[in-house]
């Protein structure tokens, strides 16, 4: 999988980042989205029907107009019971559908994905639309160059609006997850939509770059309250982002970032995971907890390149057990 490419997309992107500090200072400036109209209603199975599959609709200018997303609703769905949600963030030049077959199934027939795994649950895989060079992306917000832009977090935040006002949903279990360009927007949507997703676990995303200003200090968010749960997982010898990573660097920093602003102090526990493999530290203490998972190539069974990038196969029954805890 990508996801398909992924190297080429994040070339110019780790070009633009090294040269910048990392500091824990915030700056005073909040971001803002739009407030937005009510979905306009579209002649479509994404607001007429119960049904899973590719889904198309109007929302606002402000997040980028007609979108699509692909929908997995369970077979035996019924509007008198509540239902978690899972968005699920497609990487480079890879579709929802394409994240659906991928990480919604799994990877083959002896690692189930997480439709399989999780029941009493609706995933939705959004689109991405934008085009930077010659690869589709997210944009990630206004500190993201030179993929910035609110477009796709406003995106994100319509469908949102959208599948609870058209399935039974329960609000206090939404919850995000995504790989490479889609972990970076797991991360940047889990903090710009003010922790609407009860936990998130991004895979293999970038250093936290999309949340510091200019002067490399983090942006403030005082709609933000520490309540999103984050469990980062990073590859201690990431193939994708080489030796700008080493020993699982970027993934040690987006932990860093979410320690900070879920207040967790003191020393982690760890446990052991993968069979005894790796091991995940566990932080706690504070308005939420943050986990990070640090795991050895080697351990993905699927297809395509830059084994040391891609999700170790347990990543599915450990995410679909640690959302099911909520």
């Amino acid at each position: 999988m990508k996801t398909k490419n992924v190297l080429t997309g994040y070339l110019l992107k780790l070009a633009c980042l090294m040269s910048f500090a990392f500091f824990y200072a915030c700056e005073s400036r909040d971001v803002t989205l739009t407030t937005d109209d009510p979905p306009k209603a579209k002649n479509t199975a994404a607001v007429t029907t119960y049904t899973s599959g590719q889904k198309e609709h109007d929302f606002s200018s402000n997040a980028g107009g007609t979108r699509s997303y692909y929908l997995s609703v369970p077979d035996n769905y019924v509007n008198t019971k509540k239902y978690r949600l899972v968005f699920v963030f497609a990487g480079t030049d890879t579709t929802g559908h394409e994240m659906q077959q991928w990480m919604g199934q799994g990877w083959n027939s002896s690692t189930p994905g997480l439709e399989k795994l999780m029941d009493n649950t609706i995933f939705v895989y959004p689109d991405q639309k934008y085009i930077w060079g010659s690869d589709k992306g997210w944009a990630m917000g206004d500190y993201a160059s030179p993929y910035e832009g609110m477009h796709d977090i406003q995106f994100t935040k319509e469908l949102l609006n959208l599948i609870k006002s058209t399935y039974s949903i329960d609000e206090d279990l939404i919850f995000a997850t995504g790989h490479s360009w889609g972990g970076d927007m797991t991360n940047v949507t889990a903090y710009f939509l003010n922790g609407v997703f009860k936990a998130v676990a991004p895979i293999a995303s970038n250093r936290p770059f999309w949340f510091e200003d200019s002067n490399g200090n983090y942006v403030a968010n005082s709609s933000y309250h520490g309540n999103t749960a984050v469990w980062v997982f990073f590859g201690l010898n990431d193939d994708h982002f080489g030796n700008t990573s080493p020993n699982g660097a970027f993934g040690i920093e987006q932990a860093d970032f979410w320690r900070l602003k879920n207040g967790t102090t003191g020393q982690p526990t760890s446990t052991q995971i993968g069979g005894g493999t790796d091991v995940t530290k566990n932080y706690s203490g504070g308005t939420a907890a943050v986990k990070l998972t640090l795991y050895k190539t080697g351990q993905y069974s699927g297809s395509g390149s830059l084994p040391g990038h891609q999700p170790p196969d347990y990543y599915f029954q450990a995410v679909t057990d640690w959302f099911k805890s909520f």
